[in-house]
């Protein structure tokens, strides 16, 4: 059952004109003769209404000095029945006055009821409230009635609880006469769901699933046909010729039907079984947002999550960028990753897709599986659709697709163009990062996210032809302030560190070389040379390298590699490189100062023990050298004796 909901309807109008007449009438369900002038609150109990709803009904005063107690029952209402009196022309001539109240104040539904309709024929004020209702579009039901004959009194209350629970306006352009953007887009969405077999038609098998969920029944087959039937004639291109299927016009047909018949409780059951508001925004389960990982987990996709992305490839492929802005037409624009909106050159294939999605969920795993969720993968929770990988797990990489690594720089050393080149997408440097006070996560965490992150798909050149995904995130002192950095460095989990620095530039390589100081030395790691030019056609030396080279020789890593910035010759190697180490460690793994000291120590510890060791030995013999002599002695003779004893080897 629903959650019990309290919906509070207000009265408005002129003295006289019924409206505490007709709380009475609703109430004892028979006409009073003597009623107060204004009626206390009144609540209906749940058992009296539909939709486990309670209704509040608020009476308000017509005088001009109670104004102000009007107005803040206007702003705790939910809808507003607005009365005037059709025996009197005047009445309907003073409904501005309310209702420009209600404009300035809170524009709530608004049901406009004539009352006293058995004192003159209905319909005598009819043009005048056409017009009224074309000026004020919060207005959403006319209609007259009559409290003494009890004419309309539960219909009237019924439209203003009906207002609020299935609001209209959320789903249909009453000016433009046409359903609202963002209600066609959730259609849309809801279309893709029950379209399981991805053809863009809703057959009949999906019909029926889509009307056992949403309604809790199966149309019977004739009935299905005189609505395909229907949808046919009024919407031609509603229905697939070949398999009589409902394409997405005629999908959203059936709604537009329901709202000319004024049935939006139709449209609002269908959105809320599948997970809307009233604001038609998705409300996503926890346990397909939340997962149980650390904040510095490295998230990676699960294969179901895979398989999903890969039905969606084959659905819309070739990728243009056209068929990624239909893809993502059913996620919210400030939903959407970042790299929908960017130009495409040239069409995504199902490797760098994959990518691109590999990047979203190392980097934002909780928008990753909201953009998931509102691409149809609904039926996975978020424990299943995410693999997470702690560090422990790090040393053993080799089938391992996703690879995560942190680029250190000095400015001007390069860091952008080795984070953008070769990509899909070239992103732009982030704002200055300011960390969130509200935000309850680590500030490390919050900067690490608001790098310079991209992604390239790489061939593995010496395992076959297993594509992988090198993440690489730009660490950056323009964009955050050094201590910033050193909290990304310390905290943040990675397969691979990048060290780039400037050749002709000495200062640019000892500011990584320090920084190497503070980050983990359990972590592999690679020097990187940048220059204008490619080494063989240097005409000027690098003194940057030399001083790295040297210092690669003392911690015992592989020596610099180089790139560059002129051409694009180089990255691919550099690419490769960073994977090849990621996933075959050992080598890369720098012996620090501290690797050295520890070593010494434990090899000092070694020499001491074996010295205690053997000294403790010899000191045992020299006091038992006796009974050592005779145990060697009888040990030698029960050799001897035995040996005399087995037999002869025939020849």
């Amino acid at each position: 059952m629903n959650k019990q909901r309290t919906i509070r309807l207000m009265l408005l109008g002129d003295e006289k004109v019924g409206k505490s007449s007709l709380i009475s009438a609703l109430v004892s369900q028979h006409a009073s003769e003597r009623v107060p002038k204004v009626l206390h609150d009144i609540v209906i109990p749940t058992e009296d209404s539909r939709d486990n709803v309670v209704i509040s009904l608020h009476d308000t005063s017509s005088n001009a000095g109670d104004v102000m107690e009007v107005i803040k029952t206007m702003n705790r209402s939910d809808a507003a029945i607005v009365v005037y009196d059709v025996s009197r022309s005047i009445s309907s001539q003073r409904l501005g006055y309310w209702l420009d109240l209600l404009k300035v104040t809170k524009a709530v539904p608004v049901i406009l009821v004539g009352n006293k309709s058995d004192l003159l024929p209905g319909g005598s004020e009819s043009s005048r409230v056409q017009s009224i209702m074309r000026n004020y579009k919060f207005i959403v039901h006319s209609l007259e009635c009559s409290a003494r004959t009890l004419t309309n009194v539960k219909k009237t209350f019924g439209l203003a609880q009906k207002a609020v629970l299935y609001p209209m306006a959320p789903l249909y352009d009453a000016e433009k006469k046409q359903l609202h953007p963002k209600f066609v887009n959730v259609l849309r969405r809801i279309f893709r769901l029950f379209d399981l077999d991805r053809d863009g038609a809703i057959s009949r098998p999906e019909l029926h699933e889509y009307q056992n969920l949403c309604f809790k029944t199966r149309m019977k087959p004739e009935d299905m046909e005189a609505l395909i039937e229907l949808v046919s004639l009024t919407k031609p291109d509603g229905v697939c010729p070949r398999t009589r299927g409902l394409l997405f016009p005629g999908f959203a047909y059936l709604s537009e039907l329901a709202i000319e018949k004024s049935k939006p409780e139709h449209c609002w059951q269908v959105l809320r079984t599948l997970g809307y508001n009233d604001t038609l925004d998705l409300d996503i389960p926890h346990d397909h947002l939340d997962f149980g990982h650390a904040d510095f987990d490295m998230c990676e996709l699960s294969s179901a999550t895979v398989a999903f992305l890969k039905a969606i490839y084959v659905q819309f492929a070739p990728l243009s960028a056209a068929a990624i802005d239909d893809i993502f037409t059913i996620v919210p624009d400030d939903k959407q990753p970042k790299w929908v909106k960017l130009p495409l050159e040239y069409t995504l294939d199902l490797a760098h897709w994959l990518s691109l999605w590999s990047l979203e969920m190392a980097i934002w795993p909780r928008r990753a599986l909201e953009q998931l969720y509102y691409l149809g993968f609904v039926d996975t929770k978020a424990a299943a659709a995410v693999e997470i990988r702690r560090r422990q797990q790090s040393r053993t990489r080799a089938n391992s697709n996703v690879i995560r690594c942190l680029l250190f720089g000095s400015a001007q050393s390069g860091k952008t163009a080795v984070t953008n080149t070769a990509t899909c997408y070239s992103f732009l440097s982030p704002e200055p990062f300011e960390p969130h006070v509200t935000d309850p996560r680590p500030v490390a965490l919050q900067a690490y996210q608001h790098l310079l992150h991209n992604v390239h798909t790489v061939v593995e050149k010496d395992g076959g032809s297993t594509d992988k995904s090198l993440i690489i995130s730009e660490v950056s002192e323009s964009v955050m302030d050094h201590e910033t950095v050193l909290d990304i460095a310390k905290s943040v989990q990675v397969d691979i560190v990048c060290y780039l620095f400037d050749g002709e530039d000495t200062d640019s390589f000892e500011y990584v070389a320090k920084l190497q100081q503070d980050i983990s030395d359990s972590v592999p790691c690679v020097y990187v040379c940048s220059t204008p030019t490619l080494l063989e056609t240097a005409t000027t030396s690098y003194p940057a390298l030399d001083a790295c080279t040297k210092h690669c020789a003392d911690l015992m890593p592989p020596p610099p590699l180089h790139v560059c910035l002129s051409t694009k010759e180089g990255f691919d190697t550099l690419y490769n490189a960073l994977i090849t180490r990621a996933l075959n460690p050992h080598g890369a793994i720098p012996f620090t100062k501290q690797k050295a000291a520890a070593k010494r120590t434990r090899h000092m510890l070694y020499a001491v023990g074996a010295l205690v060791a053997a000294g403790v030995l010899a000191g045992v013999g020299y006091v038992y050298r006796d009974q050592v002599k005779t145990y060697t002695a009888s040990v030698l003779r029960m050799w001897r004796d035995q040996a005399t004893k087995l037999p002869q080897l025939k020849a």
